[in-house]
């Protein structure tokens, strides 16, 4: 599989000549003819150009992810633009810088030197920043479809998914479905500090609804999967990045145990397998916050898979899905607004839209799906 990172380089993305394949040139040539329609095209009402920015970090603990939403977001982009619909997205991709204060500069930087009146895709890390920016606000940026599964109380974030609460009490209910009873809760620092929303209550609910202490995940796992290890649990549920979820699935392998190890969306499948290592007999299960290759029969995943081997030529993922359904919405959702303010972009945003078999509904707040599925997975 070549890598992500080729989805930032290929040559439409560095403003290169493809070659003329024959096919290009029997599309080039029916494109000519156009010229001979001048009247046709002086009649189509004009295209309005939209500035979407979109800080991508490509160092954090959502690198992996990141780079594959913003893949899935950009060929719908690509796709909507040679549609010829009414509204043109100009997609401007930046690198965010590590630090969060700097990054909400580059956010402002988009807004006032790029004219960007959204912001797609912030993850963990940069949303808590770019959510609490009053100067945002006063610019009326809108942050839409974060990678982010933060519970944020803020009026410009439009989210296109499921919060981590909800994929933890989705993944506890449908474990007690398949029979497992005996279920623990490794929790990470970092997880705790930024998820939890309201300090420990979210963590003392959580042990409630799951009838078990939640172990602490620290910098060296093992103790954590020493204790984990005693009760013989059928599953534990990890939550925390990538790399916590991979490092108690090893430190519980060299304790002898492989049952379903189970992680949020933020962990990055490709990733973890990698970490986990080849011989890994455990199972894996993530969270799925939008519908996964394997839901072949939704309208939204065959176009998806259609336009990545189209546009990209790279193999879909759930993080890529899940960007593609972000921007069909948004896209879909700009087609109402006539670039007549904040306002008004807000109204357009506040609306539900069938992405193809896959509904977003905005009409009742700002979290447009709550959708939440486990899937499993061998190491391999």
């Amino acid at each position: 599989m070549p890598s992500i990172l080729h989805c930032l380089s290929y040559p439409s993305l560095r403003g290169e000549t493809l070659p003329a394949s024959p096919r290009r040139r029997q599309l080039m040539a029916a494109l000519g003819g156009l010229a001979a329609a001048p009247l046709a095209l002086a009649q189509s009402p004009a295209r309005r150009t939209v500035v979407v920015g979109h800080l991508l970090d490509r160092s954090g603990a959502q690198a992996d992810l990141a780079r594959d939403y913003l893949a899935g977001a950009k060929v719908m982009f690509d796709a909507a633009n040679a549609a010829g619909g009414p509204v043109r997205i100009a997609h401007v991709v930046r690198d965010a810088d590590a630090d969060p204060r700097t990054a909400l500069a580059q956010a402002l930087s988009l807004a006032d030197g790029e004219h960007a009146e959204l912001l797609f895709g912030p993850g963990d890390r940069l949303l808590p920043a770019l959510a609490a920016s009053p100067e945002l606000h006063r610019r009326g940026v809108q942050i839409v479809a974060p990678l982010s599964g933060l519970a944020l109380n803020a009026d410009n974030v439009w989210f296109t998914r499921a919060d981590y609460q909800a994929e933890l009490d989705t993944a506890v209910k449908q474990l007690r479905d398949y029979g497992l009873t005996r279920v623990a809760l490794a929790v990470s620092a970092e997880f705790a500090a930024t998820a939890s929303g309201n300090g420990a209550s979210w963590l003392a609910g959580l042990e409630s609804t799951m009838g078990t202490r939640a172990v602490p995940l620290g910098g060296n796992p093992d103790a954590a999967a020493r204790s984990i290890a005693t009760q013989r649990p059928g599953a534990v549920i990890v939550a925390g990045d990538t790399l916590a979820y991979a490092g108690l699935g090893r430190a519980l392998a060299a304790q002898g145990w492989y049952g379903f190890l189970v992680g949020l969306s933020a962990v990055s499948p490709a990733v973890a397998r990698e970490v986990l290592g080849a011989g890994y007999p455990g199972g894996m299960v993530l969270t799925q916050v939008a519908p996964g290759p394997q839901a072949a029969t939704l309208r939204v995943v065959k176009e998806h898979v259609a336009r990545m081997k189209q546009y990209l030529d790279e193999p879909p993922s759930p993080a890529t899905i899940a960007g593609y359904i972000g921007a069909a919405w948004l896209v879909r959702a700009l087609g109402a607004w006539r670039g007549n303010g904040a306002v008004e972009l807000r109204r357009a945003l506040q609306t539900r839209v069938d992405v193809g078999d896959f509904a977003l509904d905005f009409t009742q707040g700002q979290r447009g799906s709550r959708y939440v599925q486990l899937a499993a997975s061998g190491a391999r």
